[in-house]
C-alpha cells in the first residue's frame, strides 16, 4: 500500500535509509553504506508539504520517497526501499504516486540527480520516462545539488540530472 507518510512514519524512515544503503557496498559508491540520513527537518517539511509517500507491506514501511519545490515542478530527493523488500515494484509504485501528485499540482516536471551505471539508479529512473539531460539542458535546481553533491565526494563521472515531463 502506498500512503503519504506523517511524522510517526519517521523512525521506520530511518530504518529504510539505513536498509537502502546496504546496497551499495560493494559498489563505487561503497561511502554511501555509511552516510548520514537525511535530516529529521527535511523529512517533516516534505510531510508537512504533502510531498512524502510510504510503501507499506503487511504494515511494515518497505520504502519511502520525498521530494522537493523547484522552479519547475519537484526535485526528487531521495527514493528508497529496504533490501529486503527491493524487486517488488515499490520504488516503482511510489514514484507512480509522486508522479501523479506532481501532475495533479501542475508541475512542469520531475528532476533528479543520480548515478549513471547502477540499475537501480538512472536505468531504473529511465524505464519510468525519465530522460538524462546535460549541460544547459539541466534544471538549475539540479545542477545546484550536483555541485553539493560533487563537493561531498560523489564522482562527475558517475553522477546525472534526469528529468520526467509531466
Amino acid at each position: 500500500m502506498i500512503r503519504l507518510a506523517c511524522p510517526a512514519d519517521l523512525p521506520d524512515v530511518r530504518r529504510v535509509e539505513l536498509s537502502a544503503a546496504t546496497v551499495f557496498a560493494g559498489t563505487h559508491m561503497d561511502f554511501a553504506v555509511n552516510d548520514a540520513p537525511n535530516a529529521a527537518a527535511d523529512l517533516l517539511a516534505a510531510i508537512a508539504r504533502q510531498l512524502m509517500w510510504v510503501a507499506s507491506v503487511e504494515n511494515e514501511i518497505a520504502g519511502f520517497v520525498f521530494a522537493d519545490p523547484c522552479s519547475s515542478g519537484l526535485y526528487v530527493r531521495e527514493l528508497s526501499v529496504a533490501a529486503t523488500f527491493q524487486k517488488r515494484g515499490l520504488g516503482a509504485a511510489l514514484m507512480a504516486a509522486l508522479i501523479d501528485a506532481a501532475r495533479n499540482r501542475g508541475d512542469r516536471q520531475l528532476v533528479l540527480t543520480t548515478d549513471r551505471g547502477l540499475v537501480w539508479n538512472a536505468p531504473f529512473y529511465s524505464r519510468l520516462g525519465f530522460s538524462i539531460v546535460e549541460g544547459d539542458a539541466i534544471p538549475a535546481e539540479a545542477q545546484r545539488r550536483l555541485e553539493r553533491q560533487y563537493t561531498e565526494g560523489f564522482d562527475p563521472a558517475h553522477r546525472c540530472a534526469m528529468v520526467l515531463a509531466l
